[in-house]
């Protein structure tokens, strides 16, 4: 065996996930803190990193570059958004679609230990209010970089696992679990047992220090659900934070598909018969005359003759064959901008 001195290069991407097919029942939810999307490029290598067909939901500063939280929602998920709520800078929340339990998901970036105890007491008072704006029976999760460290002790009972890298709990880490623990809720992400470059979520810039302050917390009804929560250290776009990826078990309902009638089709040898024709000019001159609107434009005058044609048209011209075609789309949502640190698919 030969040994040689060039470092490894881990090629694995987000969508390789060691060879595993993401199955129909499972959701992969992950949280991913970055140094920066204003740059040239940036989103669009983000997106090229994580899902390459995906719709991204922003919240944060319109002028200002500086924080900021968005959700990317893979392909198989775009059309079982049922809200979006951008918060602030540090809060944004998405509702998907399931079978049994809609899924509501709060992305959070907490105020790290060197920040005053009012600006951290402000941060969870928002979130209090973000999290209680959704209703109870969905499966809630709150994700994202807490800059809390969580440690094992045992006076924190179910609410924290077994496997934290760290030892102790730091201030913020309290924080982090007073608000699981009031609201009956578990932190997956130290519940499951991995080697310590997969549990460590940043890492210092002289490479020595490692700690997990990125989590993944889960109302406790469903703390079954997960089944796994682990780093993935292979997508890099220059930070010093991981990706850390939550997958959940659970159903997604199918897109439902309404009936919409098209148009039918003109039968235009009727117009060859002159009694037809005469009829439809006719029709169409009485329904122009019993107008009430005056359109000015050329534009209005066209979009008025039009709709004056359909009535005479559906009765005279156009044949009995109809179809029912087309898919239910999800209600309008706010706008969406490509950039972010959270993903689903």
């Amino acid at each position: 065996m030969k040994y040689t001195n060039k470092p490894r290069i881990n090629t694995l991407s987000f969508d390789d996930d060691h060879g595993k097919r993401l199955k129909d029942n499972e959701l992969r939810a992950c949280t991913w803190n970055v140094r920066s999307l204003n740059g040239i490029g940036a989103d669009a290598r983000l997106v090229d990193v994580l899902i390459k067909n995906c719709d991204i939901y922003w919240s944060g500063h319109t002028n200002k570059r500086s924080f900021g939280v968005r959700f990317v929602v893979g392909e198989r998920l775009c059309r079982q958004v049922l809200a979006f709520t951008p918060v602030d800078e540090r809060l944004t929340a998405i509702r998907i679609k399931a079978k049994f339990f809609n899924i509501s998901f709060i992305c959070a970036h907490t105020p790290t230990e060197e920040k005053d105890d009012e600006v951290k007491y402000t941060f969870y008072e928002q979130l209090e209010r973000t999290y209680q704006r959704w209703p109870r029976h969905d499966i809630q999760v709150v994700l994202g970089d807490f800059n809390a460290r969580v440690g094992k002790e045992g006076v924190f009972g179910p609410t924290v696992g077994k496997f934290s890298l760290h030892n102790e709990t730091s201030p913020n880490g309290l924080r982090l679990i007073d608000f699981a623990g009031a609201r009956n809720m578990v932190i997956s992400s130290t519940r499951f047992m991995h080697k310590k470059i997969h549990q460590a979520t940043w890492l210092s810039p002289d490479r020595n220090t490692r700690n997990q302050i990125d989590h993944v917390v889960i109302d406790g009804r469903h703390a079954s659900s997960v089944l796994d929560v682990r780093t993935i250290r292979g997508p890099n776009i220059d930070s010093d934070h991981y990706l850390v990826a939550a997958k959940i078990r659970t159903r997604l309902r199918a897109a439902k598909t309404m009936e919409q009638k098209t148009q039918g089709k003109l039968d235009v040898e009727k117009l060859q018969s002159k009694q037809t024709a005469n009829d439809f000019a006719t029709r169409l001159s009485h329904l122009l005359s019993e107008s009430t609107t005056h359109p000015e434009g050329i534009q209005e005058q066209s979009e008025h003759v039009s709709k004056a044609v359909l009535p005479p048209r559906e009765k005279l011209v156009t044949s009995g064959h109809e179809k029912t075609t087309g898919t239910m789309k999800n209600a309008a949502l706010p706008p969406k901008e490509k950039t972010l640190p959270t993903g689903l698919r």
